[in-house]
């Protein structure tokens, strides 16, 4: 093994730490202090849900929207799903809880019918007893999870993307010193190079299963994150929100991975061919889009943390 190898490989053991410190990201929180409730009936509802809520769920954004996810049943706070999960604090999942006196309003403003009007509701103490908090997969809640997933599967699809590219630079630097060994020229048939091709593709797998270890991992986080996501998906509501960044992220990643997986197929094929000039164009094509599949999962979650999380 080279010197270059050995380094390459310190690397890759650098990235998949970078990997999960960049899994660590969605503990950043923006959420603001949480102020007493004035008793301004649904219009004190809707800037507590707008405050502590509708970063993550666009369904809190109108009395329709809330009223039509089915998370409030009226006059039943027991059976609404919206107070049970504010009640034992497993919702909001990051940022501050709501206070004591929130939660007693929006249990009374469920238990006088959850009117729509803004008139002033009675409101009653919070039960001294309130349901054990709902985990999921070892998480505080299936956001949180969510947020972990989704930064997580992005470190690893960039440690892949790194490696990928690295590994590709490598081959290309053994390449090089091979044709100044036998003064290689412009014009001479392939074959006379094609044998270093496919001996710098077979010389050293390490790089090569770093890279695919990188790219299955982050894949299947990715796979369990899209699939909390589309659990947790609200009506659609107008404007720029947190569902629609998540689906744009969502349609771009698959496109790209489409035809890096094409791209990838290809490339190995005319490695293994010694295709040299095939090869360049091939890789650096595979290369460009293995980093561009991170940066945009991991641009998605930046920007709703930056956009949604200082509300």
């Amino acid at each position: 093994m080279t010197t270059m190898q050995r380094m390459l490989r310190r690397i890759c053991l650098v990235l998949a730490i970078a990997a999960v410190a960049i899994a660590a990201l969605p503990v950043l929180s923006f959420a603001e202090a949480a102020v007493p409730a004035p008793n301004k009936g649904f219009a004190t509802v809707r800037e507590i849900l707008d405050r502590s809520c509708s970063a993550c769920h666009d369904w809190t954004t109108s009395y329709t929207d809330i009223i039509g996810a089915g998370k409030v049943v009226p006059g039943d706070p027991q059976k609404s799903a919206l107070y049970l999960k504010i009640a034992d604090d497993s919702m909001p999942a990051e940022g501050e809880k709501l206070t004591a006196e929130e939660k007693a309003f929006i249990r009374g403003w469920i238990s006088a019918g959850a009117p729509s009007t803004d008139l002033p509701i009675a409101v009653s103490a919070v039960p001294a007893t309130a349901p054990a908090p709902a985990g999921f997969l070892g998480f505080p809640s299936k956001v949180a999870f969510h947020e972990f997933s989704g930064f997580a599967s992005g470190g690893l699809l960039l440690a892949a993307g790194v490696v990928g590219a690295v590994h590709f630079l490598d081959m290309m630097h053994q390449g090089h010193v091979y044709r100044d060994a036998i003064n290689f020229q412009e014009g001479q048939p392939d074959a006379v190079r094609a044998p270093w091709v496919e001996q710098a593709w077979n010389d050293d797998q390490a790089l090569r299963w770093w890279h695919v270890g990188f790219l299955v991992s982050g894949e299947l986080l990715y796979l369990a994150d899209a699939a909390t996501g589309v659990s947790m998906i609200g009506p659609d509501t107008p404007g720029l929100t947190p569902q629609k960044i998540h689906r744009f992220a969502f349609f771009t990643h698959a496109t790209l991975m489409a035809g890096q997986i094409a791209l990838g197929f290809l490339t190995t094929d005319a490695l293994s061919r010694g295709a040299h000039d095939t090869m360049i164009g091939l890789g650096a094509a595979h290369a460009a889009i293995g980093l561009a599949i991170p940066a945009v999962i991991i641009g998605a979650g930046v920007t709703n943390l930056l956009l949604f999380r200082t509300r």
